[in-house]
C-alpha cells in the first residue's frame, strides 16, 4: 500500500514545519494590534445570580 510508506510525507511535513518556523511564525509574532483589549475605563456591571429554585 503507497499512503503507508514515509519516505516522500516526511519529507514533506519535515519542509512545511521549517517552513512555518522559519519564515511565518516571526512574521506573526511581530505583528501589533490596534485595539488594547484590556480597557481600564470600562464600566463594570453588577451581575445577580441566578434565583434559587
Amino acid at each position: 500500500m503507497p499512503q503507508l510508506n514515509p519516505e516522500p510525507w516526511l519529507m514533506i511535513s519535515s519542509i512545511t514545519w521549517l517552513v512555518f518556523v522559519i519564515t511565518l511564525q516571526p512574521k506573526i509574532a511581530s505583528m501589533k494590534f490596534m485595539n488594547n483589549p484590556s480597557n481600564p475605563n470600562q464600566k463594570t456591571t453588577k451581575t445577580w445570580p441566578w434565583p434559587q429554585i
